[in-house]
């Protein structure tokens, strides 16, 4: 199991963010939470990461549980990748610099280190087709390539939980493909690591993943295999109007609100 949430709520300023949010992730499976803003996903992943402390209900993440396991260790597991992260690092260092501070969570380079470490990040980013950003400061590269670098970085440690936190965003659509295509790749590493995927954009949600969960005004409305919840009637629920579904192939499809 990767994780078990049983009736986890946040409460904050007398006011549920979230509320009663049951999930069971079980390994082999990766998962796309879709909600629109303001559902409560970036709450969610941070009661995950332990950033956040739930309210009330039970919590077990790669077999810590909240409360009474080592978290400090459990957080060394979990990586994660956000637009939130782009502008913390040092625009003078190089990509694979940018990407070796992930075996140091640190967004600097604090800790001595040679040529043997600084490989090891080139084969990171090697690995997910990333090598053309090899020597090329932080500063010059686009958004886009920027994301690819946080993912890279994510990877160094080896975790066993790869969180994606509207990875996408800012991003322009050719910028997004290559980025879902980056992903492809890390899902068919050897020791790929257990996925969680959140956005708003359900066209993003590929071939690659097998589970979805609907996050909606902090709470759950449905969640399952991804054939089961990406239906007209669950998604005219989900979004409150009547829409239509477009298949992009690659098992995406867009959703048109009819209006």
């Amino acid at each position: 199991m990767i994780l078990s949430m049983k009736e986890v709520s946040f409460r904050r300023q007398g006011k549920y963010i979230l509320d009663k949010i049951s999930w069971e992730f079980e390994k082999g499976q990766t998962w796309a939470i879709l909600g629109l803003n303001g559902a409560g996903k970036s709450t969610l992943l941070r009661i995950l990461t332990a950033e956040f402390w739930k309210s009330s209900g039970d919590l077990t993440v790669l077999g810590v549980p909240f409360g009474k396991g080592d978290i400090p260790t459990l957080r060394t597991k979990i990586g994660i990748v956000g637009s939130f992260l782009a502008e913390r690092f040092p625009t003078d260092l190089l990509a694979e610099q940018i990407v070796l501070t992930g075996k140091y969570k640190s967004s600097i380079l604090y800790r001595e280190y040679g040529q043997k470490e600084l490989n090891e990040a080139i084969e990171m980013l090697t690995s997910i087709d990333g090598a053309h950003l090899i020597g090329r400061t932080y500063a010059s590269l686009s958004q886009g390539e920027r994301q690819l670098l946080l993912i890279a970085r994510s990877l160094m440690e080896s975790p066993e939980l790869l969180i994606l936190d509207e990875a996408t965003v800012g991003l322009d659509l050719l910028a997004r493909e290559r980025l879902l295509k980056h992903l492809h790749h890390i899902c068919q590493l050897e020791h790929a690591p257990a996925i969680v995927f959140v956005t708003h954009h359900a066209e993003e949600i590929t071939a690659d993943f097998s589970h979805v969960l609907l996050l909606k005004e902090g709470k759950v409305l449905a969640q399952g295999p991804k054939q089961k919840i990406l239906t007209a009637e669950l998604l005219e629920n989900f979004y409150g109007n009547q829409v239509e579904l477009i298949p992009l192939g690659d098992e995406r499809v867009f959703i048109k609100p009819k209006v």
